[in-house]
């Protein structure tokens, strides 16, 4: 961003700052929903279709590092190597919590994800094979890089009505994500970034915020669909309690 001093991961860090406050403050207001215990399942069926091209992505971007061969291929490719372990599993355990919210894992598995799930996974690999496979970590980077809070699972378990393991999910990437954000900043600020990489490190962040806001809807509006309802309001605000 032009005008932000520092750097590489603090400029990245404020681009973020312009679109993430929003889009998590519509998200807060989503779980207000009136049918939350539905809600939460139509977003878990978004969540999976997410997560599960995670590991993909991974292979494929350091797939084509490998190929390319320069210093920077070779380092985006080192540090993915790392990454790739921390998120294998991570799709079946949205499984696993679908199930225990009283839905059918095989619908996930059958059933294609919104659109804006493929647009913004396209989009990775359309940037990985015809752009540099650094782009990915823009997606990581949110993704990752604003952990759900710790009382939100416990929140949403009280709300809806279904047992707190059908949010391990959340309660797990709440204390995993601040360790993978943190990996992130550090492996960012160590690579041999030219401008224009890091132009498309934004360039696929803020993409994938976008994506995220687009989700956000569309989860609503699939959910308003089931109820032949075309608007809503939160009927309560959300202030998770501190975890102890």
């Amino acid at each position: 961003m032009t005008g932000v001093r520092g750097t590489p991961s603090r400029r990245l860090a404020a681009k973020l700052g312009l679109v993430m406050p929003g889009l998590l403050a519509e998200t807060r207001r989503m779980w207000g929903h009136p049918e939350p215990g539905e809600l939460y399942r139509e977003w878990l069926r978004a969540l999976h279709g997410m997560i599960r091209a995670t590991v993909p992505l991974i292979l494929d971007a350091t797939t084509t590092c490998l190929a390319r061969d320069d210093d920077l291929s070779r380092a985006v490719a080192a540090y993915l190597a790392r990454h790739a372990h921390e998120e294998y599993g991570h799709d079946q355990d949205v499984l696993a919590d679908y199930a225990r919210a009283g839905g059918d894992p095989a619908t996930l598995l059958a059933d294609p994800p919104p659109p804006c799930v493929a647009a913004v996974v396209g989009a990775q690999y359309y940037w990985i094979r015809h752009a540099h496979p650094v782009a990915l970590l823009g997606h990581i980077a949110v993704l990752e890089g604003h952990p759900p809070p710790p009382g939100l699972a416990p929140f949403l378990s009280r709300r809806t009505g279904l047992p707190l393991d059908a949010f391990r999910t959340l309660a797990t990437h709440a204390v995993l994500d601040d360790g993978h954000r943190e990996e992130l900043w550090q492996a960012i600020d160590r690579l041999p970034l030219t401008p224009e990489a890091e132009t498309l490190i934004g360039l696929s962040a803020l993409n994938t915020a976008h994506g995220l806001a687009q989700l956000v809807e569309a989860v609503q509006l699939r959910v308003n669909a089931a109820r032949k309802e075309t608007t809503w309001r939160p009927s309560t605000n959300w202030k998770p309690r501190a975890s102890t």
